[in-house]
This record gives structure tokens, sequence and C-alpha cells, in this order.
């Protein structure tokens, strides 16, 4: 402690009251020089990355983009550390201030761990292309939604109820991503035992065809009738399946669910629901 005082004492005695005007119009110019700075090198790495994308799937250019942002933030960073340092020497020996600093390092050092760890996950995470902005994930069995930001220390993760979900990257351990190629999305529908199954399949591939045709910008491939895939107590399952993206997948299922419901109901399909009859008998008169 003592140390730390005395290195104090020392870096305060050294700031020049008389150059102090000169010190502060220096300190201005470094501000306006690093801003100017980011903005000229943001912009070159935008026009890099951005000629990158033409030719590449949509994965790849969400990639792209991640790789975007993390080299901002290490520019942004980079920059306005150097600003600091330049803006500081005006006013005392940074020699001795990074001194000083050293010995807080050694005491904050322990507590400094999981930082160090979070920013070379991130790193990780970004270069071994785990994830991307955009991509469906599901983390630890328990969170799951569209990757939003990739920071270096948090990612964030949009659940679909709407909340913000954010992990600390060195916390990420186990990780789906449902994104890389295509997802499956898939529709059960369940069908009474007296339906004739040959006449409900073509029915079901008619729908399947006339969604395709009417909403190319949802459907990837054309939906498969996969036939019965279970048969319980109640109902026989038919299942319905398609290669989607992640950010299309609840949409196609949603789309083939609601024309599936109206053409049923049109063509006398019945679909088995829990229901009770209760029977009265009139008392003799």
């Amino acid at each position: 402690m003592e140390y730390l005082i005395n290195n104090y004492e020392r870096i305060a005695t050294q700031i020049n009251i008389g150059n102090l005007l000169e010190e502060i119009l220096i300190s201005i110019l470094v501000l306006v020089v690093a801003v100017v700075s980011i903005k000229i090198i943001f912009g070159i790495v935008n026009r890099v990355f951005d000629s990158l994308k033409s030719g590449i799937d949509q994965r790849e250019s969400r990639r792209v983009v991640t790789l975007n942002h993390v080299t901002k933030t290490v520019v942004r960073t980079g920059i306005w550390t150097v600003a600091v340092l330049i803006i500081l020497g005006q006013f005392m020996n940074v020699s001795s201030l990074l001194a000083v600093a050293g010995v807080g390092t050694l005491a904050i050092g322990f507590g400094a761990q999981g930082i160090v760890e979070d920013v070379m996950s991130g790193f990780v995470i970004v270069f071994e292309n785990q994830f991307c902005v955009g991509d469906y994930v599901i983390i630890d069995e328990d969170h799951y939604g569209i990757v939003e930001a990739i920071g270096m220390r948090t990612t964030n993760i949009r659940e679909f109820d709407g909340g913000l979900f954010i992990i600390h990257n060195g916390k990420i351990d186990r990780l789906t991503n449902y994104s890389k190629g295509h997802i499956k999305a898939t529709v059960d529908i369940g069908i009474s035992y007296e339906e004739d199954i040959s006449k409900v399949t073509d029915i079901l591939n008619d729908i399947c065809k006339e969604l395709f045709e009417s909403h190319e910008e949802l459907f990837k491939t054309c939906p498969e009738v996969i036939g019965v895939t279970d048969m319980g107590p109640m109902a026989m399952n038919i299942r319905i399946s398609c290669d989607e993206d992640a950010a299309s997948k609840f949409k196609a299922e949603t789309v083939l669910r609601q024309r599936i419901k109206e053409v049923f109901s049109e063509k006398g399909i019945e679909i088995p629901y829990n229901k009770s009859i209760i029977y009265t008998r009139e008392s003799d008169q």
C-alpha cells in the first residue's frame, strides 16, 4: 500500500500547471484523431467485409457479419487504449503510471481470470466458426433461440418468448447449433383410425405442393409426406417434413398446420380429440 501511495504522490508532482492549456489542446486533438481514425478504419473494414459477402451462402454471410463486428471491437479498443495513454502522457510520466498499474494488476489478477477466459473463448467461437449471428442454437439444453450478438465477453441469445439471454463466452459449455446445414421442419398430424390412409396421404401431398408453389420464399424444398409414424390409442400420426433454415422453421410449420386444418375441415377428415359424451335418460311419466 505504501508503494502505491508513494508512486501516486510522485505522479501527482509531475503535472505541469504552466503548460496546462497546451496539454489540454493536445489531448483534444488526440481525441479528435482517435474518433476520425475509428470512422475511417470502420469504413475500410465495412468495405472489405462487404466485398467478401458476394457469392457466398446465407450462413457464411452471417459469419462475415460476426467477424466484421469482432474486428471493429478490437480496433476500437486498441485505438482508445493508445489515445488514453497519449493523453495521460501529457500530464504525467506514463512509465510511472504503468508501474503503479503493474502493481495494481497483481492485486486484481485473480479477479480478472474470468474476463480473460471470456475474451479468449470469444475469439475461439468466432474463428472456429462454432456459431454466428443469426444461428438457431440451444445452450445447456435450457436456453434456445437466435444468436443476436457475439461480443468480446458475452453472447446474446434472443429466446422465442422475447427474452434476451446473455451468457459469458467462457461459460458456454454445451451448445447445439441447428443452423449448420439445413434444419428439419416437422409436422405430425393425427387422424382417426376410421379414415382412409391413402386418401389422407393424397390430400396431404396436394397441400404440400400447393404451399410450396405459393410460398416459394418460405419453403426451400417441397414438404414430403413421410407416412404413418405412430399408432396411438386414439389416432394415427402422419408426419410431414422438409428442409428449412432456422429463421423459417417455425413459420413453415405454422403455415402447414393452418392449411391442413382448413383442408381437413373442407374434406370432412376427422382430427381426433378428447371429448365426453353424456347420455341422459328421461324419467317415465
